[in-house]
């Protein structure tokens, strides 16, 4: 913790002795469009409900690889990565459990039937524009998986003259990457499409590789005034060494031979026409297939742990429309429909014992959602109900409301305030583990449904690009399913507790500010859980595990053109991030354990671009990174040892 304030003290000082800028040379800033909030357009600085954006340039200043390691200073967001890179990783969004969080790419729905969460081990960043994330009120407009909020991930639209752009570096423990990007516009076709491949030795003795081919596309064509086609495609293939596999049972000694497979697809095409001024509708199908496999045989240091093989292939078809009806400049009216179509497999060998299982769910859904705009667009407010026919749980209605209030008191945004705050409910369907499993799996389980309030203010001290903001929220989530134990000492999954989380969330943003921006998060999380009568909660069930009551994070980006020569540019950035103490499962002892030390971790990353001194090419960029700067030795999943220092470089050059 004193390492950290430590650090922070000494940034504020760098950014303080740069001197004051005339705020009449200060331009205004374009305000950030948001969609996952509404599902419509929407400027960031009026939204009524908690949305963060982790912007393109945030990736690139920060040259984050994963998904994951964008998210990291986003306030309400915690980040579990079971060790080495490529290892299963989990996202918690306001202290919600990880199955609680719907994530989201380009709007398609990619959570697991099976487990309810999604696994970003091998998600990286290639052909990412944005992250939205919608921290909490999610069940209106979204469903099931929502209770917590919304991760959406925003493939970049092409745009420009077309151009390649081919990418290369390596770094220390086996570390390389390499990519490949065509993008541009011609006439009425914008497209975009990458190709990655990223591998790494690992820091294990052995079994710790990881490699990940991953592609990327997405095509916007207009072939009518107001009428837009949009394809849009992911996959990722990888391969993971899982040297800490055997420590799931119990054993200190590292695995050599398990091995884990996933595979991710996910296409979507959809039209979207504006019949008139007032009228646009949108009609969207997609598909969305992971496939995750386990291998390990026979370990000769423990025999008696046996081989294993498990295969878990998920599939997630939709198809949805929405209809917006503009109502002069007053009103919004938002009405939609969705069908989802959901079909999970599990089939498991440990030893002699064989399990197998597939089940198939659809559900129905229809939203309305209406904004009113009054007082010249500086009160907003928002309302809204869905309702899902769940194929086994039946109608569920969830319903919302906001308001959001602005007010700049001098000009140029200088004293601007926003105050918002509403109320959400949501719902959340039994995962077919939940539900099927044998062992541990029951049919008879409930739906999970949840209340929250939400409400907080930001404001612009003096000039625009020095805010501060804070939140503060509240929620109820009742027939948690957690792990009870039965009268024959078994555990099974049940409808066991309620749980109660809030906390506040805080953020100050300076910058840019003579090319210099520096941002600061800070999350506090507060929980109870309570055991329904008549249940008896294991111990790791008692609390909320891997999510720290404290977590901290500040990024300094300095950014310059015309650095040493003209059109070049330079940019820098330093990223400190504090998780504090947090509750964790022994792998050793099964037993719920509250020493799971904290931590602070630093990654520097340094990036120049500038003309190209080859008529055959138009720019060129070298970038460095290093992750985890002073080595620090920590765990984010216990007993998992996170990867230490990782030194990075290599060169790009467009085309």
């Amino acid at each position: 913790m004193r390492g950290f304030l430590c650090v922070i003290a000494l940034l504020t000082a760098l950014v303080a002795a740069t001197g004051a800028v005339a705020e009449e040379d200060t331009e205004k800033r374009l305000g950030t469009v948001v969609v996952t909030a509404t599902r419509t357009e929407a400027p960031l600085e009026s939204v009524t409900n908690s949305v963060s954006v982790v912007s393109e340039a945030d990736i690139s200043a920060r040259q984050s690889t994963t998904v994951t390691d964008a998210l990291r200073d986003v306030p309400g967001v915690d980040i579990s990565q079971s060790g080495s890179l490529g290892s299963t990783t989990s996202v918690f969004i306001r202290g919600a459990n990880s199955d609680q969080a719907l994530i989201l790419f380009d709007g398609v729905e990619a959570n697991s039937p099976n487990l309810g969460s999604f696994n970003f081990g091998n998600i990286t960043t290639d052909n990412v524009g944005r992250i939205e994330v919608l921290r909490g009120a999610g069940g209106t407009l979204y469903g099931s998986e929502a209770i917590g909020g919304v991760v959406n991930v925003i493939t970049k639209k092409g745009e420009g003259a077309p151009h390649f752009t081919l990418s290369s570096g390596g770094g220390n423990i086996g570390t390389t990457a390499e990519q490949g990007t065509f993008s541009g516009q011609t006439g009425i076709v914008a497209y975009t499409a990458s190709l990655g491949y990223l591998t790494t030795a690992g820091f294990r003795p052995a079994n710790d590789d990881f490699s990940d081919l991953t592609s990327a596309a997405r095509i916007d064509v207009t072939p009518i005034e107001h009428g837009t086609l949009r394809g849009f495609w992911r996959s990722a293939h990888s391969s993971l060494g899982l040297a800490n596999n055997d420590i799931s049972q119990g054993v200190r000694l590292l695995d050599p031979n398990a091995r884990e497979r996933d595979e991710f697809y996910l296409g979507k095409l959809e039209w979207e026409h504006m019949l008139f001024r007032e009228l646009t509708y949108r009609v969207a199908a997609a598909y969305t297939r992971t496939v995750n496999v386990v291998s390990d045989p026979v370990n000769e240091a423990v025999p008696s742990l046996g081989a294993s093989y498990y295969r878990v292939p998920n599939e997630i078809l939709t198809g949805e429309t929405q209809v917006n009806y503009v109502e002069g400049s007053t009103g919004l009216s938002t009405i939609g429909f969705e069908f989802k179509e959901l079909t999970g497999t599990v089939k498991s060998i440990f030893g002699d014992s064989l399990t197998r299982f597939a089940h198939y769910r659809s559900n129905y859904a229809g939203y309305v959602q209406q904004q009113v705009f009054l007082l010249d667009n500086s009160l907003t407010g928002v309302a809204g109900f869905r309702v899902d026919g769940n194929q086994d749980f039946g109608r569920e209605v969830s319903a919302s409301w906001s308001l959001g209030y602005v007010q700049d008191w001098g000009s140029g945004d200088r004293w601007t305030t926003h105050l918002k705050g509403g109320y959400a409910e949501g719902f959340k369907a039994p995962t077919f583990n939940q539900l099927f499993f044998p062992g541990f799996g029951n049919p008879d389980l409930d739906p999970e449904i949840s209340s929250e309030y939400d409400g907080g203010a930001s404001q612009h001290l003096g000039v625009p690009w020095l805010s501060v903001e804070g939140t503060y929220f509240t929620r109820r989530t009742k027939n948690l399913i957690q792990s009870a134990q039965t009268a024959a000492l078994t555990s099974v999954t049940a409808n066991a507790a309620r749980a109660d989380v809030s906390g506040p969330e805080a953020a100050v943003a300076v910058g840019p500010w003579w090319g210099l921006s520096l941002r600061g998060t800070y999350t506090y999380l507060d929980w109870d859980i309570t055991e329904r009568p008549g249940f008896s909660l294991l111990p790791a069930a008692k609390t909320l595990e891997r999510r720290p009551h404290n977590r901290m994070a500040t990024m300094v980006t300095y950014s310059r053109d015309d650095f040493v020569q003209a059109a070049d540019h330079f940019v820098a950035n330093v990223n400190v991030v504090f998780v504090g103490e947090r509750h964790d499962l022994d792998p050793f002892t099964f037993q719920d354990v509250n020493n799971q030390a904290s931590y602070t971790r630093t990654d520097l990353a340094l990036r120049y671009d500038t003309p190209s001194p080859w008529q055959a090419a138009y720019r060129v960029g070298w970038f460095a990174r290093v992750q985890n700067l002073f080595d620090r030795n920590y765990e984010e999943v216990r007993s998992f040892k996170s990867p230490p220092i990782n030194v990075f470089a290599g060169a790009e050059v467009t085309f």
